[in-house]
């Protein structure tokens, strides 16, 4: 009997699936195979390089001894780096899109700090899509400690749960077209990075923010295909749908019959063709290549860090990846103060955050909430 092949998209979402997902809700699990489990210079590098942030608190260990720190600390998201598999991804063959990133940050990851992740499963939730009929929200909590035992990071993780062949039917993105930039558009865009403004050791107090102020923008793209390439180095290769090469890939395949999409070779190979290969990205409703979604993440943390400077603090980041960024998409990251207030002996404000494409779409709008510091005036 000839043994049935599977292209890798026509799995369905079953009642047995949710059910055996369901029964891990809240359950805590050391993570395999983070991907980084110490906070390297050359860990850290690699991630600020791949995210396009050369904040020199994160990268110049003279500059960094002269701050509050003393040391170099990792941008918040490094964390990203250490992920790993805490407990079962679940639902073979259906595919997951990244969908919201909620961080809430304790302390800084300081160089040669020793992180270890653990987590599972916080909840399943079914939601009427436009993109693939019915799917279902999955959210994941993690927690990340360092060699103290104490709490750095906790995240929740959410992903869209979607059939690959409903995707395409519904085709809710077949209206999407790369862009092709004239020389004028283009150099809007290096304006706009070269504008880009660190504010460093220049300390932004908490009396002199206003609501309403405008953060300066910071610009990332038009997407190429060096731009994920470079985060995918810095990210690492880890999670369920782990980029791997050679005789890994073909036992992780072959443990895993559900993991891969073929290729239009007919070779199985892992989901994550889908931000490389237009045509795998077809097979799940995208008519093109596109970003990893904690990239756009990255991109609102940057924002975020250079307007607060080194001796503010980045408490809690939430952003949602709302529309695919493809290829030779540009996003505007921009930011508005929303909220300044005071709550306990912390000085607050409420940083709100939106990603705009050139045509003009929100693609992942976002908060943040950061503690700045007083000056001397204050308390007069």
């Amino acid at each position: 009997m000839t043994q049935k092949v599977y292209r890798g998209t026509e799995n369905k979402i079953t009642q047995e699936m949710l059910d055996e997902m369901l029964a891990e809700k809240g359950r805590e699990y050391p993570a395999k195979g983070q991907w980084n489990t110490e906070a390297t210079r050359d860990a850290i590098r690699h991630w600020c390089e791949g995210i396009g942030d050369l904040n020199p608190l994160w990268l110049d260990e003279e500059y960094a001894k002269k701050t509050r720190h003393g040391t170099i600390i990792a941008p918040p998201t490094f964390l990203f780096t250490c992920s790993g598999r805490a407990g079962r991804h679940g639902l073979p063959g259906i595919h997951a899109l990244f969908s919201r990133s909620h961080w809430h940050f304790f302390k800084p990851v300081r160089l040669n700090d020793q992180i270890k992740r653990s987590g599972g499963l916080h909840d399943l939730v079914e939601k009427a899509s436009g993109f693939a009929k019915r799917s279902f929200i999955q959210v994941f909590f993690e927690n990340y400690r360092n060699q103290d035992g104490e709490l750095v990071a906790t995240h929740y993780s959410s992903s869209v749960r979607a059939e690959r062949d409903t995707a395409t039917e519904v085709g809710k993105y077949n209206d999407i077209r790369p862009h092709e930039y004239t020389e004028e558009e283009l150099q809007e865009i290096w304006r706009g990075i070269e504008a880009e403004e660190v504010r460093g050791a220049n300390s932004r107090y908490w009396e002199d923010v206003g609501v309403g102020d405008e953060l300066v923008p910071v610009v990332k793209g038009p997407l190429t295909m060096s731009d994920v390439v470079g985060f995918k180095m810095g990210w690492g290769s880890h999670l369920v749908h782990m980029i791997r090469a050679n005789e890994t890939r073909y036992w992780m395949i072959k443990r895993h019959p559900g993991l891969p999409i073929r290729n239009r070779l007919n070779v199985p190979d892992c989901p994550e063709g889908v931000h490389m290969v237009s045509e795998t990205a077809g097979a799940i409703g995208i008519p093109g290549w596109y970003d990893y979604g904690p990239q756009r993440v990255a991109w609102a943390a940057h924002l975020v860090a250079n307007w607060m400077g080194d001796d503010g603090w980045l408490k809690e980041l939430d952003v949602q990846v709302r529309r695919p960024n493809i290829e030779g998409d540009v996003q505007w990251y921009r930011g508005q103060v929303s909220r300044k207030w005071q709550e306990g002996d912390e000085h607050l404000v409420t940083i709100d955050i939106r990603a705009e494409n050139q045509r003009g779409e929100v693609t992942a709008p976002g908060m943040a909430v950061i503690a700045l510091p007083t000056s001397d005036r204050h308390g007069e």
